[in-house]
């Protein structure tokens, strides 16, 4: 349990950068929420698209972050309005031709489309078991697919965007804090909070994971995110 005087330092810390947040919908629950783990200025240092910011969020609130899910839709839109990145959205019916034609295509279009351009399946690659525990997770949020579709979109996943290993990339799930420091440029303290965060939480899925991690530069992560695997 983290110590009650490290917890006030903490809440001030967050007060103290919430007096310089812009103002907007959402600010105070941003302060409020996000302060809890790790220091604002960890995200207001960022430009990152709705996406990105949507993904950061969703991690934050899968690893305990304690808000409604109206408040957690109000940090994003929060975020991406002060502190986003513009994309190019590609509409979904030229989007989804990049999918491979297959039996768990027309569920992920169906199901999850409302939050994610189709496109955004075909940026990653993980193990069957990653797979599947990205498609449990996401299957508490789509209420309408039934559990042999979800084995149907994991199936389909899992065989058209397998993981390949990347000798050149530091496969940030399975490095030492000294691999992590030499190759991905952090002190090695971030590198040991980088370890000990994962060990604490389980694996990270993408670097935007790592975002929460008190006491590791957001700018840094972001500068050496082409460098990492997961």
């Amino acid at each position: 349990m983290i110590h009650r005087r490290l917890w006030t330092c903490l809440a001030f810390s967050g007060l103290a950068m919430a007096q310089n947040l812009p103002d907007g919908t959402g600010k105070d629950t941003f302060a409020r929420v996000c302060s809890e783990c790790h220091g604002l200025e960890q995200a207001t240092e960022l430009k990152l698209t709705k996406a990105a910011w949507q993904t950061t969020i969703d991690s934050m609130a899968a690893k305990g972050a304690t808000a409604t899910k109206e408040e957690f839709t109000a940090i994003v839109n929060y975020l991406v309005k002060n502190f986003g990145q513009e994309e190019a959205a590609a509409p979904p019916k030229v989007a989804a031709k990049v999918m491979p034609e297959g039996a768990g295509k027309e569920i992920i279009l169906r199901e999850c489309t409302a939050c994610h351009m189709p496109d955004h399946f075909t940026k990653y690659q993980h193990t069957n078991e990653e797979w599947q525990a990205i498609v449990v997770r996401m299957g508490t949020r789509v209420r309408s697919a039934t559990k042999d579709e979800l084995e149907t979109v994991q199936k389909y996943l899992a065989t058209n965007y397998p993981k390949v290993e990347d000798a050149g990339k530091v496969n940030v799930n399975k490095a030492t804090a000294k691999d992590i420091e030499t190759r991905l440029n952090l002190t090695p303290a971030e590198a040991e909070a980088v370890v000990q965060y994962r060990q604490r939480h389980g694996d990270f899925r993408e670097w935007g994971d790592m975002l929460v991690i008190y006491g590791v530069d957001g700018l840094k992560l972001q500068a050496v995110k082409d460098r990492m695997s997961f």
